[in-house]
């Protein structure tokens, strides 16, 4: 399971990082009772990177958290860009 994870990750980030940093990440998460493997695919699309997860709730669950770690931090720097450039008035 560890290695199928890794290797995801290696294909993911093998990309280079300026055709995934603008794109929408989609994570699907698959169940299939007919396959006893896991898997885990990368689809790269002119305005997507979609992930799907067959058979493995756990890398699900830790993709998912690494997207929304990172769309939390671009909001973060959004606002604080905000906070920066309009002068606050008393």
């Amino acid at each position: 399971m560890r290695n199928i994870i890794l290797k995801s990750f290696e294909t993911f980030i093998a990309q280079p990082l300026s055709l995934l940093k603008n794109k929408i990440v989609r994570i699907t998460n698959l169940k299939n009772d007919f396959l006893t493997s896991n898997a885990i695919n990368v689809n790269i699309f002119d305005d997507a990177v979609q992930i799907d997860v067959v058979n493995s709730e756990k890398a699900y669950n830790l993709l998912s958290a690494v997207v929304y770690k990172r769309k939390m931090n671009e909001l973060r720097q959004v606002k604080k860009d905000e906070n920066i450039k309009t002068p606050i008035l008393n």
